[in-house]
Parts: C-alpha cells; structure tokens; sequence
C-alpha cells in the first residue's frame, strides 16, 4: 500500500472512532454531550449554544478606579467602585462617558489577563475595567476583558 493509502485508511479509522467515541457519550444514560463548555469538539460546531446561562453563568462585572501599577508587571485598579453587574464585550461610548463623572470608590481590585490592552497607556487614568470578578478571603482580583480610559486624570 502507497503512503497515501495508509494516511487515507488512518484518517478513516480516526474519523470512525470519533464518530463512535461521540455515540456512546451521548447514548449513556441518555445524556447529551456538553454544550458550550470549551470541552472537546461540542464547543467548535453548531452544538455551541454560548456563554453558560443561569446559576452556572459567570456575570461580567464592571468597576471604574484608578490604574496602577505594581511591582513588575503587575496591575491594580485603586480607589474602585463597587463591582455592578455589566455586559459582555467592550465598554460602549455612553458606559466610559457615564464613567468619567461617575465618584471613585474606597475598593481595590488586582487585574490579571490584561497584557493584550495595553495597560501602560493607561497608568494613572480613571478606567472603566470589565472582567470576571474573583474574589477569595485575601484579595479581589479581577480576570479583564475590557480596559478603557473614561479619564486621563485620575481625581
């Protein structure tokens, strides 16, 4: 058999298991494979139904401080605001407008997975910060997904 034969009988043999592999999930105890959860290819095809809703969902929380930064390349947003309940993507024109008058908080929030937005051009501003709010007995942190100026002073 030709190299091209047997990289045809593999890629057939890999696509029957799959196939086989994803029928028994789904056929044991009646359950459907998970959907989307990023696991395995349900998160890639049509079966992706999105962010996960309800008790399970993770809310999108929004603050506006102070950027500053700490020792290494580490990132806080100081004099915060209480955390509110925000929606998904980028902050709109109107959210970082609002923000520019809204009064600073007393709260601290460590900033984690911010690298991608350019923190540096930022420092010392009022921003309006999204992100997953994870909060523990020590510290608050917050997982960014949205990082923009409402001011270029921070009173």
């Amino acid at each position: 058999m030709s190299l091209r034969g047997v990289l045809i009988t593999a890629l057939m043999l890999s696509c029957g298991i799959a196939t086989t592999v994803s029928a028994q999930r789904q056929g044991q105890a009646g359950q459907q494979p998970p959907q989307g959860r990023g696991r395995g290819t349900a998160a890639v095809g049509a079966e992706f139904a999105g962010p996960p809703q309800g008790p399970d969902a993770l809310p999108i929380v929004e603050v506006v401080g102070c950027l500053s930064q700490g020792t290494g390349n580490t990132w806080a947003v100081m004099n915060a605001t209480e955390p509110v309940k925000a929606s998904a993507g980028f902050s709109r024109a109107e959210e970082v407008k609002a923000a520019e008058t809204r009064p600073l908080g007393v709260l601290q929030f460590q900033l984690i997975g911010l690298v991608e937005l350019s923190p540096a051009e930022h420092k010392g501003h009022k921003v309006v910060v999204k992100g997953l709010l994870i909060k523990d007995a020590a510290t608050s942190r917050l997982n960014v997904t949205s990082l923009m100026t409402a001011s270029a002073t921070c009173k």
